[in-house]
């Protein structure tokens, strides 16, 4: 239904700019014709940034912040972090010896159609949680067939700022959190070829107790990137947004720090 509703939203935005204008409308005048919001769908990155074990941590370092002789400021800074921490892009060649690396991912994968599968109200907060497919009793996705990506709310970032919670870090140091099957990542690439990239509101698209990372395996091999630690903490539509996947563009990257956005069509509040 919400794809539908974004049509008759844009059907009307397209039809009134034609009504102020006169003319045909640029997308600028369709993006900002306040019938569409931006929502960040990203942590930031600092020291509370979780990443993993072997992974290098962010590191902010202050080298210049000061007023000139002449009464100007001047500020530059150094970072430095690991490539899978954060809210991220995992690129196939993370998985996949012949892969795609995250330069030379195409910007027609990056921007794309988003589908939310919110399946918060059947994890339940349990950090044992595995989705398989007999959870997911409707459509996955609705965008005929055209690229989109699918992201997995299973409610766990509203823990992200307790590593030990959000990771379900355990005395021998393993972790216990939700995550997808194989069964899930293996219908997903073969049922549903429209699909560019998974993402999750967890630390792994597998399961926190994996240690052969079978989806991590499956999506590679199908070419797809997956999106780890997104920021879901906000209501967004399951469908009608269009999701800005911008990583750093490190060339040779098995991943990159990431900058996520929605567009999506603004919400009538329904609680004051």
């Amino acid at each position: 239904m919400a794809s539908y509703n974004i049509i008759a939203l844009l059907t009307c935005a397209i039809n009134y700019l034609n009504s102020v204008n006169g003319s045909n409308p640029t997308l600028n005048d369709v993006l900002f014709s306040g019938v569409y919001e931006f929502i960040d769908l990203t942590f930031p990155f600092d020291k509370n940034t979780i990443y993993w074990p072997n992974m290098d941590q962010f590191a902010f370092t202050k080298m210049n912040e000061a007023f000139r002789s002449d009464g100007s400021w001047y500020a530059a800074n150094n970072f430095a972090a690991g490539e899978h921490g954060g809210t991220h892009i995992d690129a196939p060649y993370h998985f996949k010896v012949d892969g795609l690396r995250v330069g030379n991912i195409p910007l027609d994968k990056l921007i794309v159609p988003l589908i939310i599968v919110d399946i918060s109200s059947k994890v339940n907060d349990d950090p044992s949680f595995v989705l398989q497919k007999y959870h997911l009793d409707y459509m996955l996705n609705d965008n005929w067939g055209k690229p989109c990506v699918i992201v997995f709310k299973f409610g766990w970032s509203k823990f992200f700022y307790d590593r030990n919670k959000y990771l379900g870090v355990q005395p021998n140091g393993t972790f216990h959190f939700p995550g997808l099957s194989a069964e899930v990542a293996e219908w997903i690439t073969s049922s549903h070829k429209n699909v560019v990239g998974i993402g999750v509101d967890t630390g792994s698209v597998d399961p926190g107790s994996s240690t052969d990372f079978p989806v991590h395996k499956i999506a590679s091999a199908a070419g797809l990137y997956n999106i780890e630690n997104v920021k879901l903490d906000v209501p967004v539509p399951d469908r009608g947004c269009t999701a800005l996947i911008l990583p750093m563009k490190i060339a040779l990257g098995t991943g990159a720090p990431l900058r996520l956005v929605a567009i999506c069509p603004k919400q009538t509040p329904t609680h004051f």
